[in-house]
Formats: C-alpha cells, sequence, structure tokens
C-alpha cells in the first residue's frame, strides 16, 4: 500500500493511517508513505512520532544519478540531450524528478540557452508556494542569500543585513528546515538548486537588489577585500553613481586574475562590464579619456586571446574613435598600439583591405614624437592590415620592427616583430626562412612565458614542414600546439588546430573524419566571432567534393560561397558549372573572373589549383601557360600546405594538367611521377590513384 504526498493528509486521513500500522504486525503487506520534509506541518510530525514506535524504515531519496537523469530528460525532450547539457541540468535541478522533468520542457521548447539559465513557470509556481508559507523576515533573508550567490558565508549575510544577527540565524534556520537550504560547512549556507536560488533572486525588483547588492558588497569589502571577483560581481551590479568607480577598478582586477587563469571568455565579460560602469562615473568626456582608453586596450587584448578577432577590430575601432572624438591623437596611437596578441590567420576579412586602419596607422607612423616601442607596435599592426597583399609596404614595416625590437632587447616586443615578419615571408617559396622565426619565436614564448606565442612558433614551424614535405614533422608539431592550446585555453588556436586535424584527414582520404572536423572548427569559430567561419567552411568543404570527383553536385555550393565572399572563388565556381554541363554560363563566370589576381598568400596554391581547373574547362590556353610558369617553383608542394589547414591535389598534379592540356605530353608524364611521389610522401593514396591513371593516359614518346 503506498501513500504518496502524505504531508498533504488532514488528521482523519493520519489517524487511519496510524491505525491501519498498528494492525500490520504479521501481515504479508508492506505499507509505504512518501512526504516531503519540508511541508511536514504538526499533525504529520505527531503522527510519525507515534509510527517510530513500529521501527520504520527510513529512506531519504537523493536526486535521480546521472544514468537515470539523462534517460528522464531524454525521453521527455524526444531525443538524445547533448551530455554537458544535462550535466548542467542535473546541477541546477539536484536531480528532483520533477525540477528535470519541467526543465526538459523548457529545452524542448526554447533551447539550452534558456533551459540551464531559466527557471521552468511549473517548477517557480511550487518554489514560491513554499516560499509563500515562511515568515516575511526569514524571507528576507533568503533574498540577501540569494544575492550573494549559490551559496554564501552568513558572517557575510550578517555584517550586510538590515537586522540583528538572531534574525539572520532565525531566517536561515527557516530555509534549513523548509529544505530550502543546506549547510555545506560550518558558517556557510547554500540554496539546494541552483532554481530555488534564481526564483528567489528574479523575484527581486531591480530597485531593491541594486541596493542589496551594494549592500553585500560592502560587507565583502569589510571582511574579505581581497576577493576581487565577488566584490567585482557585486559592484557591477550596484548600479549607482556612488559605486561605478568602485566596480570599474575591482572589475578591472578581477579581469586580470581571470586572464592569470587562462580563463579569457570571463575576463571579456568582466571588462565590457566595466565599461557600462564607467559610463555611470560623472564628469566631462576629455577628463576621462585616458582611463576609457585605457579600458578599451584591456577589453581588446582580452577579446584576442578569447578568440573575438572582429570584436576586437570593433573595440579598437571605438577605442580610436573615442580619441578622435576628444582629439586626442595620442591615445589614437594607443588603441593600434594595443593589439600586442599574435593571431593565426588575418585580423581582417579574407582578400580585404581596410583603407581607413591603414590611413590612420601611416598617419601615426609619420609623427615624430613617437617612443620606439610604441612605434614598433604600430608598424607590427600595419603589417597585419596588408600582410598577404602585392604591396611592399608591410616587409618594409616588419623589417622597421625586427631592427627596433632587438636594438630594445624587449622579449614582448621581439615577439610581436619576429610574429610580423612569419607573415611577410612568402608561404610557398621561403619555407626555411620561416621555419628559422619560428624557432627563434618559439625560444623567447618558452624563455619568457609567452604561451601564446609559443604556440604561434610552432604553429608556423608546421606550415614550414608542410611546404618542404615533412608531414611527420608537421603531425609533430600539431601535436605539441595542441597540448599549448588546451593548457592554456587558446580558443583560435583550438579551432585551427582542428583545422589541420582535418586537413590531413582529407589529405589522406576519410573524407568524413574530415567533414567533421572542418564542422567542428566553424562551430568553435563562430562561437568566436570569427571573420573567417563561414566563408572558410565553404572552402574547405570545396575542396572535399573536388577530391571525390563531385564537382557537378558542388556547384551550389560554389555558386554559395562566390555569393558570400565575392569573386575569390570565382574559378572554382566556373569548374562545377563546366562540370554540370553548363559550359556558356561557365565561360561568362569565367570572362567575369579571369582579372582576378591570385593572391601572394598561404591559399595562393589552393586558389591557383582552382584557376587552372578553370583554365582548361573553358580552353584558355594563354592563362595555363601563365600558370605553369608561376607554379612551377613549387611543384612538388601538396597544393594549400602553407596553410596546414586547407590541402587539395599535389601542384605537380595540376602542372601535370595544364602541360597535357597545352599538349606537352612528356612534360605531363614527368609531373604526374612527381605528383606520385608527393601523394605517397603524404599518405594519400586517392590523390596518387589520380596520378597514376593520368600518367597512363599519355602517350609514351609525345
Amino acid at each position: 500500500m503506498l501513500l504518496d504526498d502524505l504531508h498533504q493528509a488532514d488528521a482523519e486521513t493520519l489517524a487511519l493511517l496510524e491505525t491501519v500500522a498498528a494492525g500490520l504486525a504479521g501481515s504479508p503487506l508492506l505499507l509505504m508513505a512518501a512526504y516531503r520534509p519540508a511541508e511536514a506541518g504538526g499533525e504529520l510530525e505527531q503522527a510519525l512520532a507515534v509510527l517510530a514506535r513500529r521501527s520504520p524504515a527510513r529512506l531519504p531519496l537523493a536526486g535521480l544519478p546521472a544514468p537515470d537523469a539523462a534517460a528522464l530528460i531524454s525521453s521527455v525532450y524526444g531525443g538524445p540531450v547533448e551530455e554537458h547539457i544535462v550535466q548542467a541540468l542535473a546541477d541546477r535541478t539536484g536531480g528532483n524528478p520533477f525540477y528535470l522533468r519541467e526543465s526538459a520542457k523548457l529545452l524542448a521548447s526554447e533551447g539550452a540557452l534558456v533551459a540551464v539559465s531559466e527557471v521552468p513557470e511549473g517548477v517557480r509556481d511550487v518554489l514560491r508556494r513554499r516560499l509563500a508559507r515562511l515568515p516575511p523576515p526569514d524571507v528576507a533573508v533568503l533574498r540577501l542569500a540569494a544575492t550573494v550567490g549559490q551559496e554564501a558565508e552568513v558572517e557575510v549575510l550578517v555584517d550586510a543585513a538590515d537586522t540583528d544577527e538572531d534574525g539572520v540565524i532565525a531566517g536561515l534556520e527557516a530555509g534549513v528546515i523548509a529544505g530550502l537550504l543546506t549547510e555545506p560547512g560550518p558558517g556557510r549556507v547554500r540554496f539546494v538548486h541552483a532554481l530555488v536560488r534564481d526564483t528567489v533572486y528574479a523575484d527581486l525588483t531591480q530597485l531593491r537588489l541594486t541596493r542589496m547588492h551594494a549592500r553585500v558588497g560592502a560587507a565583502i569589502r569589510r571582511l574579505r577585500p581581497g576577493d576581487v571577483s565577488a566584490l567585482a560581481h557585486h559592484y557591477l551590479r550596484a548600479a549607482s553613481a556612488d559605486s561605478a568607480e568602485a566596480a570599474v577598478g575591482y572589475a578591472i582586477k578581477a579581469a586580470e586574475r581571470a586572464d592569470r587563469r587562462y580563463s579569457y571568455d570571463a575576463a571579456v565579460s568582466l571588462l565590457e562590464q566595466a565599461l557600462e560602469a564607467f559610463a555611470r562615473i560623472p564628469g566631462p568626456e576629455s577628463d576621462r579619456a585616458e582611463q576609457q582608453a585605457d579600458l578599451l586596450g584591456r577589453l581588446l587584448r582580452a577579446q584576442i586571446r578569447a578568440g573575438r578577432i572582429a570584436a576586437a577590430r570593433a573595440t579598437r575601432q571605438r577605442a580610436a574613435d573615442a580619441a578622435a572624438s576628444a582629439a586626442r591623437d595620442d591615445l589614437v596611437t594607443a588603441a593600434f598600439a594595443a593589439w600586442t596578441e599574435p593571431t593565426p590567420w588575418q585580423t581582417r576579412p579574407y582578400g580585404m583591405v581596410d583603407d581607413h586602419a591603414v590611413a590612420i596607422l601611416e598617419r601615426q607612423l609619420e609623427r615624430s614624437d613617437q617612443d620606439q616601442a610604441t612605434r614598433c607596435r604600430l608598424l607590427a599592426a600595419l603589417v597585419a592590415e596588408l600582410a598577404g597583399e602585392d604591396d611592399p609596404r608591410p616587409a618594409r614595416a616588419a623589417a622597421e620592427a625586427e631592427a627596433i625590437a632587438r636594438r630594445l632587447g624587449d622579449p614582448d616586443l621581439l615577439a610581436l616583430a619576429l610574429t610580423a615578419g612569419t607573415m611577410v615571408v612568402n608561404y610557398e617559396q621561403e619555407a626555411e626562412r620561416r621555419a628559422s622565426l619560428a624557432a627563434e619565436l618559439g625560444s623567447i614564448g618558452h624563455e619568457h612565458g609567452l604561451p601564446e606565442y609559443e604556440w604561434y612558433a610552432e604553429y608556423i614551424a608546421g606550415t614550414a614542414a608542410a611546404v618542404l614535405g615533412q608531414p611527420d614533422e608537421l603531425r609533430r608539431r600539431l601535436s605539441t600546439g595542441q597540448r599549448l592550446a588546451d593548457e592554456y585555453r587558446m580558443s583560435e588556436a583550438q579551432a585551427v588546430q582542428l583545422c589541420s586535424e582535418a586537413m590531413l584527414a582529407h589529405v589522406e582520404g576519410r573524407f568524413d573524419d574530415a567533414r567533421r572536423h572542418y564542422a567542428e572548427a566553424t562551430g568553435q569559430m563562430r562561437r568566436n566571432g570569427s571573420l573567417h567561419a563561414d566563408g572558410f567552411h565553404g572552402l574547405a568543404r570545396l575542396t572535399i567534393e573536388l577530391s571525390q570527383g563531385r564537382a557537378a553536385q558542388a556547384e551550389p555550393l560554389a555558386r554559395a560561397l562566390y555569393e558570400m565572399t565575392g569573386p575569390l572563388p570565382t574559378d572554382a565556381w566556373v569548374v562545377t558549372l563546366a562540370a554540370a554541363g553548363r559550359t556558356d554560363e561557365a565561360r561568362r563566370r569565367y570572362s567575369e573572373g579571369a582579372a582576378t589576381p591570385l593572391r601572394p598568400d598561404f591559399f595562393h596554391s589552393v586558389f591557383a589549383t582552382f584557376r587552372a581547373m578553370a583554365v582548361i574547362a573553358v580552353g584558355d590556353r594563354a592563362a595555363a601557360e601563365a600558370l605553369v610558369t608561376e607554379l612551377t617553383p613549387v611543384a612538388g608542394l601538396l597544393a594549400g600546405a602553407a596553410s596546414a589547414a586547407l590541402a587539395m591535389q599535389p601542384v605537380a598534379q595540376t602542372l601535370g594538367e595544364l602541360s597535357a592540356f597545352l599538349g606537352r605530353p612528356q612534360e605531363a608524364a614527368r609531373y604526374f611521377a612527381t605528383a606520385q611521389q608527393v601523394a605517397w610522401r603524404w599518405n594519400s593514396p586517392h590523390w596518387a590513384a589520380r596520378a597514376r591513371t593520368a600518367a597512363r593516359l599519355c602517350p609514351p614518346n609525345g
């Protein structure tokens, strides 16, 4: 016999239960009663005391274990749920089946972001009913505890409360008895579920919340002045002009601590909130320009470390605009010199130059009052804006930056200057020089505790190894880079590592693995707000489709990529149009994009391969001759290897196809033989087979 919700039973039912229990001696009947201790009234407590003489087994129910919680959530959601979401919901609910079920419904209707951050209405109603049973002074203490967080020190609550110590203790005891709080240790209380804390907190008005956060912040300041994370949290939410200055100061200190712990996203969030608080500090803008510039510079660097390059560019522009509005040319310089972190990929949209940024940098570099360290940083910034273009300015800027850094003997500046140098060395024809720069950069990073440069050095050394046809060395560098990226939580570096894994899978013919790795990398890049996520993913997918001989099927993908990024992928679109039998349209598109020059950067041989395929498809012999001349110096290269992110067939394969198209079968045969050697060196059976098949089609004597 099972009696559920016994806490709701009336006196007659409880009397009947006592009578039935008394008559069960020797009977083959099991009597079970379930109730919520927190809601047990006096009559139930009296009945339980009577039943205690029968020595009943008492079984306190804990939350569902992880496998059962996952099964319940999946059954309500209607399908499998990602493990981290299940864990988050289990943590928030303490495994309570009702709370889990309601949270799973919210997950199904509103998505994971809402489910792990908001309280389901059904749960909120239940918890509000339980809170309503408590006296108002006790609820006020619980509200103060909720303002502190999921867990609170009693000492802080006593200091911050607007009642005496006895009142605080009484309120906390009521919360414990009601099953809303637990005591994880001496002098500490904790809400049993995050949902309980969130319900109490969400029911507070903003007016009351800001005042309570101010009181809690003041209490922590008196009791634990070194707890900058907690102080930043509460003062940032106090939202008054009086607390704004303290909020900014504590947020900066907390962001510095988060940065030291490699919690870059937390640092970004703190500095963004600091800027909001800064706007509440009274006084004219001109008097606060330097502090605002400092805050924006800190935010910019935190965003770079978090992999949020697009946001960092926007922050830099915001700082420059604010400085210009204040007529502070020195702060304009500071805005551009604040970019002191290496980034593995370009810090601007691929194939585009921000002429406005370049003009500002060149104007600042013309000033005669710049100190040499600032000039070095500005030169590095100019390199980043122009690298990969057919322009002599970035090479000159990189050389001057390196000279300044070596003269000053500053390891941070030298690391920045060497990074700029790696951007202007020819990716496909000067691998030894890039390897040398990487070696020195890696030594500086390791010796001076600059892990971001140490990782970047491994990446550059890996690209050099790829160009030199050393796949084993590339894999070794990738392994070391993965360790560094994970250890120091480098979000953008982790995405680049995934791209490299995808490239190797593509080379080896593991096409499904390649697609999966590229998709994972793109997802991470999107979460970072990357400038390159969608365009790069489309390009990567297109290279795989062409490797699998699916050019015709890839036409919609090539068209979408063209519409997204502009003329750069025109040649790839031409190839897919021709493969689909749409020859006239292919010729028209080819004539529109034929004037687009090939960029001298890490993707040069990728786009050159696309162009060679397009040239052959439309029969442009003059362009084919020019491509043979352009590609001959890198005949032993795997196309795209200089990026360690994308790959296409060996350059020798492309040269063989161009030679065959031009009626030079003996040259074509030699190139196809080289292509086979390159393919086998990279463990690429599919490209080796393609080269072998093409060689058989070449007449032995021309």
